[in-house]
């Protein structure tokens, strides 16, 4: 009796530290934070990009309406998304001491970012004992308008998108390796869950060991 009761402890602790060694397997599958923040930039622009009304001729002057840390990676996004749907674009960076005489008679697509980030939402663990995983969420929420030269407005947008997913707490680091200035994410200390883990731990260890000698 004994033995089978300490058999299943060992048992218990090994279940545990297998969900280390599967997750271990798979750590070359997490994208970067700037990786993960992209993908959530050009699912948002896709998605606006294919509700633009029809344009003829297919030229656009592109403007951005906030200066925001990351307006870069929308206006990127932006311009490859447009040219890969025949439009010819002008950006602000590409226009010239005079950007606004170099888009007269265009069509002028405007954007302002109202939210662009990167967060660490919390942590947990998968087991009893398991690794900590941390909960990564990437987001971008914008507004989009589109007008003629004369300031008519012929078409507003909205685009919210979200993308998550949970990394273990060990690969921060290399989900981190790439450093982009503008996200830098915080997690947060887990609290009074740091002490209780190990108290548990050494109660669950120190019951087994009892119930081992007690039953001899």
């Amino acid at each position: 009796m004994g033995i089978s009761i300490f058999a299943f402890g060992l048992g218990f602790l090994s279940t545990a530290q297998g969900g280390v060694s599967s997750k271990a397997a798979n750590e070359g599958s997490f994208p970067t934070n700037f990786e993960l923040l992209r993908l959530t930039v050009e699912e948002a622009i896709e998605e606006m990009c294919d509700r633009l009304p029809l344009l003829e001729p297919k030229i656009l002057c592109l403007g951005r309406e906030s200066e925001v840390p990351g307006n870069w990676l929308v206006e990127h996004t932006f311009i490859q998304s447009l040219r890969r749907r025949s439009f010819r674009v002008m950006a602000p960076d590409t226009l010239g001491a005079q950007p606004h005489s170099a888009c007269t008679g265009l069509e002028r697509l405007s954007y302002r970012v109202v939210d662009l980030d990167l967060l660490y939402i919390g942590s947990r663990r998968k087991h009893l004992f398991g690794p900590q995983l941390v909960e990564r969420e990437a987001r971008l929420h914008l507004f989009v308008y589109l007008e003629k030269d004369d300031g008519e407005v012929l078409w507003t947008g909205e685009a919210q998108r979200t993308k998550g997913d949970w990394v273990p707490a060990k690969m921060l680091s290399q989900v981190q390796r790439e450093p982009v200035p503008f996200i830098s994410p915080e997690l947060k200390p887990d609290g009074w869950g740091r002490f209780a883990e190990p108290a548990l731990l050494s109660a669950v260890v120190g019951g087994l060991i009892y119930l081992f000698y007690t039953t001899q």
